[in-house]
């Protein structure tokens, strides 16, 4: 009983050391010593709240005579500047601290001091007749009378404000005529208050019928956003933005497509409805029968291509080149059509690059770096294979050279207010680590055309890669003011309530982005993003539920995979965890050395008293994985050394494994096992200093093994 009385009494210290409340946790903890001095989580704490200097190292010798290896007290030694030896010369030299102050006796022996029912009547009384005293009516003879005119001062308050009225309509005509002639003799002046000037806004034009990137005609968005921008001055001059009056537009097509149809088909790859574009494109493409037209070759190829058809996309664009060779075709009927075999290399390379193919890599980009360059000495004005050539720049991590053949883009006049040129430009530097450019770079392509989707999207990223989460999400809720429902917002606004802390509006965010369609890169995008805040939750079942759904929309990219796999053993999913363990040896995603570390743990946590084949696996997986594990994974797999022997009955060899996992940090299962350990080896009172521990640190962290070790604790007490 004493010892459930000292430890509850040490308990309610903590927390009041907790709540800064010094001096009761003091007569707790001090309490709780002269009930059990041998505690040391007693004597820590009472160190901790310390009236002076004196009593701190006579609390910390008191420790240390307890457990000389205890580390708590070592470093709060080191932190004053003594040794042990400079302690016990200190304390030899001074009076001993004064002992814990008991209690005055009670009646009824329990140390709590009781007032005498008397007294406290006695004084109630006296209390309830101040209290009476104080609420009688005063007694008066006055009378009271609410005057509504004609009161004290009154006049001259009412002289006073017409003084003053009188003072400010004169001061303001003389302010007025001054101005007045100072503006009309100034030109300068008149010319800034008076000229008009081309302030440009992000309010949108009246509500009329504009094509949009989203298929159809749509109306304008009316409601003006929440941000306008006014133009830097540091814009160049060959960068102009809309005449006013005049609705702003997306980089028109080109070269120019005429056919209506053909244009809806452009605008329908633009948003990404490749499977929609194919068939009105091949249509196209059979009508050029009479006059070779490259223009639905070239689409058809891109759609084929969006869609994760190579082949189909290079059969195309051969039969355009064919017809171009046999009908003797001039020049300008080529660069469209090598535009097109660019960009299906570049897309091979980037296959190639990812199967581990360097070599048919660099055969694809050369053709890359070849076809783009004829585009470009042919038709300048092509866009597009200026951003072919910067990409294959970036798969060799040549930053500088990609943002030089974006300049020479950028350079000729009729380019210089291409969206797509200047938003590549703006993505370039945030792979430089620079979004400052890259932000700029985002604010010039909304200059020109303010409803630009890549530039919003880039803006959104720049302010993300600056870590101003506040930015972010004032932009992203814009871009959805623009574009509702787009995937790629809500993951990108979800990104920014993760920076700034908010995970319920996160989750919101993603929740969003997972209405849209399965096909999107931003769906994936959007599950594995929730899935890592379920997993902070500990809401593990959701979380590997995602990555399932991932999974499948990645088709088993092995990088989901390894983050289904932990989510699925944090889960107790241990058979899904298992066959990911296994699919994911030797894919180079994680080292093999981590991937059996998980093994072998789904075989300790499955583990029952006739798994004894299970725990000798485990075992011969911890061994072979020897040194190969990263340091911070050292103790965990000795601590589940350290479980497989115990299970076996290898207590010796359990004892020293938990204790090497112990010298790479304690946890409470490491001292809760070292307990058990302990206690199969008949060594109690070590076992009980290591339960001692636990139930301390279950103040703070909520294990959920504590009702066993109160039960062992008190088990081993009574014997």
């Amino acid at each position: 009983m004493a010892s459930d009385q000292a430890r509850q009494l040490r308990q309610q210290g903590i927390a009041a050391a907790k709540a800064g409340q010094k001096d009761q946790a003091r007569r707790l903890l001090q309490q709780s010593l002269r009930l059990d001095p041998n505690s040391e989580a007693g004597w820590t704490w009472l160190a901790s709240v310390t009236a002076d200097r004196r009593e701190k190292l006579f609390c910390l010798q008191k420790l240390l005579e307890i457990n000389p290896n205890n580390e708590t007290g070592l470093q709060a030694l080191r932190t004053l500047g003594l040794t042990r030896e400079q302690l016990a010369e200190q304390m030899a030299g001074e009076p001993p601290a004064p002992a814990p102050v008991p209690a005055a006796p009670a009646a009824d022996g329990s140390g709590i001091p009781i007032l005498d029912a008397q007294r406290v009547a006695e004084a109630q009384s006296q209390v309830d007749m101040v209290v009476r005293e104080y609420l009688a009516p005063i007694k008066s003879d006055v009378n009271y009378v609410q005057k509504t005119r004609r009161r004290a001062g009154e006049r001259d308050v009412v002289y006073l404000r017409v003084y003053v009225a009188i003072g400010v309509i004169v001061l303001l005509f003389i302010v007025g005529i001054g101005g007045y002639s100072l503006i009309v003799n100034t030109p300068e002046i008149a010319s800034i208050l008076f000229a008009p000037t081309p302030t440009i806004t992000n309010t949108p034009a009246p509500p009329t019928p504009t094509p949009t990137n989203t298929p159809g005609v749509t109306p304008t968005p009316s409601p003006t956003p929440a941000l306008t921008y006014t133009p830097s001055p540091t814009v160049p001059p060959e960068i102009k933005a809309a005449p006013q009056g005049v609705p702003p537009t997306a980089t028109d097509i080109y070269p120019p497509v005429s056919a209506r149809t053909m244009r809806g088909a452009v605008l329908l790859l633009d948003v990404g409805k490749y499977g929609e574009a194919q068939p009105t494109l091949a249509a196209e493409r059979a009508l050029t029968g009479a006059q070779f037209d490259p223009s639905p070759y070239y689409y058809e190829a891109v759609a084929w291509l969006e869609a994760g058809d190579t082949d189909r996309a290079l059969r195309v664009l051969q039969e355009a080149e064919t017809r171009i060779l046999d009908e003797g075709l001039p020049d300008s009927a080529k660069p469209l059509i090598d535009t097109g075999f660019a960009q299906v290399n570049l897309q091979l390379a980037q296959d190639a690059l990812d199967d581990g193919d360097d070599e048919q890599a660099r055969a694809y980009l050369a053709i890359v770096q070849q076809r783009a360059e004829s585009a470009i000495t042919t038709d300048p004005l092509l866009w597009r294979p200026y951003v072919l050539l910067a990409r294959y720049d970036l798969l060799d991590n040549k930053l500088d050279e990609a943002l030089g053949v974006l300049d020479r883009g950028l350079a000729v006049p009729q380019l210089a207010n291409n969206v797509y040129l200047i938003v590549e430009k703006g993505n370039t530097y945030l792979q430089q680590d620079e979004p400052d450019l890259a932000a700029y770079q985002a604010f010039l392509a909304l200059y020109v055309d303010p409803m630009a989707e890549p530039a919003h999207l880039l803006r959104i990223k720049a302010a993300l890669a600056q870590g101003d989460a506040g930015l972010a999400v004032i932009y992203a809720q814009q871009y959805l003011f623009y574009y509702p429902g787009s995937a790629q917002g809500y993951v990108l606004l979800g990104q920014a309530r993760v920076m700034e802390g908010n995970t319920d509006l996160a989750l919101t965010a993603f929740d969003q982005a997972l209405q849209g369609d399965d096909s999107s890169p931003a769906v994936l995008e959007a599950l594995v993003q929730r899935a890592a805040l379920y997993s902070q939750q500990r809401r593990y079942d959701l979380a590997r539920q995602d990555l399932t759904r991932a999974l499948e929309l990645s088709d088993d990219d092995p990088e989901i995979r390894a983050l289904r796999m932990q989510a699925a053993y944090d889960s107790g999913s241990y058979a899904v965890a298992s066959d990911d363990a296994d699919e994911l040896l030797g894919s180079g995603v994680l080292p093999d050395a981590q991937i059996q570390l998980i093994q072998a743990r789904i075989l300790v946590d499955g583990a029952n008293d006739n798994s004894t084949q299970d725990l000798r696996d485990a075992l011969d997986l911890l061994d072979g994985i020897g040194g190969n594990l990263p340091a911070s994974l050292q103790p965990v797999a000795e601590e589940y050394r350290a479980r497989a022997h115990y299970h076996l009955g290898n207590f010796g060899d359990a004892l020293n494994a938990i204790d090497r996992a112990l010298a790479g940090g304690d946890t409470g299962s490491r001292h809760y096992l070292r307990g058990q350990i302990l206690e199969a080896r008949d060594e109690p009172e070590q076992a009980l200093r290591e339960y001692e521990w636990v139930l301390t640190w279950s103040a703070i962290y909520p294990y959920p093994f504590v009702s066993d070790v109160e039960a062992r604790l008190e088990a081993l007490k009574n014997q």
